[in-house]
Formats: structure tokens, C-alpha cells, sequence
């Protein structure tokens, strides 16, 4: 089996399914020790710039955010090509990647990725390991996924925290899709964010006026440190967190995410 993932959540899967020593290219933003594989994604925004440039950049693009090396993947013959159609900000659009898996000679399996939802992550799994020729794995996987999201349902409940998740501070975006949930699962309350929708710009002073107990930070594709760059100008606390290898990835990579969050309020409750 040779496998080619274009998104660091479809390497995260095939990974999981132990299917890694099978990926032939990877995308340019999947993390890991994949050094020896080609990177099939590339892309013209200035990622070490700052949030306020890079969503500038984004905002006022002309033209796609990412590249496909087709005939990079051409040359790879991959019988599975792991793609995404969640979000166009992210990865090389899927519209482009069926365009190029078609023209290809060899004719590869092309699995979509679009978890809007958490319930729909584990689902992911299905789809990877029904291509790949994992589906066992795949199973396991999911009652891994289940028992461990069971393991932390409640575990704030009683607290009566109310939160708001932003995904991007400059502007802010107040995340959407899976972490919602996530943090209504954890028995806290979200106050803006939006469960299965994207992401949406918002402002300071419509944050401020929900009067959160608390605002947790991670923002996508970028580590604690670099987040903790740009000013949150609130006066309730702030949590910075991981955006690069955790919240932004809809793969096994959330099970750590929700250890993560769900220590960090542990933390900041017993210091409140």
C-alpha cells in the first residue's frame, strides 16, 4: 500500500492505524519525523509572520493559498491519496486535489476528510482504514476515541465555567466546528462558539460584553509561545494553548487535546 496524506490530521490517522512506514509523501505542514518523504503541499503565505499579517495575507489573496506538486505525486503512483474538504484556509482545496488525482495514470483511491463535528472525527477513521485496508485497526481506534471521551465527560461539570475559545487573536476568531463540544462535554459552557460551523471573526468588545470566566487561546497552526505574541486585551484570565499539534486537528491528536484543555482548567480553578 502506498499512501499519500496532504493534511498533518489524515497523517495523524494513518499513523494510528499503523500505517505510517506506508506513506510515500506527506504536505508541508504535517509534523513529525517525515524528513524523508517528499512534500507533495506547498504554500506562498509568510507563516513565520505575524497573526495580524497572516490573516491579511489570507484575507486578501487572489489567488490559492496552496500548491499541489503534481507531477511530484505523479511520479509516487500512490494507491491512496488522504484529502480534506473542511476548510480551504488549511490545505490545498479538495476541488484541486480530485482535479489532480483524476489526470493521473494510476487512478488512486481519494478519500475527502470533513469532520464538521466531533461524532464525525471517529467516522474519519472509517474511511482512512476502509482504504487503506486497516478496518480492525480502524475499530480500535474508535473504541479508544469513545472510552477516553466517556473517561472526561463531567469532569468540570459543577464548575459553572463559562469560556469562550478563540482559534486566532488577531482578529480574534472564535473556534467552531468540534470544540464546542468539547468543552460542553467537560461540562463547561461555551458562549460564542458555534458546534459543526466554522470559525468566525469577532471583536474585543463583543468578547468582553459575554463576560467569560475564562478565555482559552489556541490558535490554529501555531505553538503556545508564538500565540502568546499577541496582545488579549480583557481583563478576565487567559489560557494560552498548543493550536499546532492539538484543537486544529481532527484525528486521534483531539484525545491529548481534551487531556490538555481539560488539565489546564484543573489548573487554573484551583489557582482561581
Amino acid at each position: 500500500m502506498r499512501i499519500v496524506s496532504l493534511l498533518p490530521s489524515a497523517t495523524d490517522i494513518v499513523v494510528a492505524l499503523g500505517a505510517g512506514d506506508d506513506l510515500v509523501g506527506v504536505s508541508h505542514s504535517c509534523s513529525g519525523d517525515w524528513e524523508h518523504l517528499p512534500r507533495l503541499t506547498s504554500t506562498w503565505i509568510d507563516t513565520q509572520a505575524s497573526a495580524g499579517e497572516i490573516d491579511a495575507q489570507v484575507s486578501t489573496a487572489n489567488r490559492p493559498l496552496y500548491e499541489l506538486d503534481i507531477a511530484t505525486l505523479e511520479e509516487l503512483a500512490p494507491d491512496v491519496v488522504v484529502s480534506q474538504s473542511l476548510c480551504d484556509v488549511c490545505a490545498v482545496p479538495s476541488g484541486d486535489v480530485r482535479e489532480a488525482v483524476i489526470s493521473l495514470r494510476n487512478q488512486p483511491i481519494l478519500v475527502d476528510l470533513a469532520p464538521d463535528r466531533l461524532a464525525d472525527v471517529p467516522v474519519c477513521f472509517d474511511q482512512v482504514g476502509d482504504a487503506i485496508e486497516r478496518k480492525s485497526e480502524a475499530a480500535q481506534l474508535q473504541a479508544r476515541w469513545t472510552a477516553t471521551l466517556e473517561n472526561y465527560r463531567g469532569r468540570h461539570a459543577g464548575g459553572g465555567l463559562r469560556v469562550v475559545f478563540l482559534d486566532w487573536l488577531d482578529p480574534p476568531f472564535i473556534a467552531g466546528h468540534w470544540i464546542p463540544e468539547m468543552i460542553d462535554l467537560l461540562g463547561m459552557t461555551d458562549l460564542m462558539g458555534k458546534s459543526g460551523e466554522p470559525s468566525f471573526k469577532s471583536d474585543w468588545t463583543t468578547i468582553a460584553a459575554s463576560h467569560p470566566d475564562l478565555v482559552i487561546a489556541a490558535c490554529c497552526g501555531l505553538t503556545t509561545e508564538r500565540a502568546q505574541n499577541d496582545a488579549v486585551p480583557l481583563e478576565c484570565p487567559v489560557l494560552h494553548l498548543d493550536g499546532h499539534m492539538h484543537f486544529s486537528r481532527p484525528s486521534p491528536a483531539l484525545l491529548p487535546s481534551l487531556a490538555m484543555l481539560s488539565d489546564a482548567v484543573s489548573e487554573f480553578m484551583e489557582i482561581a
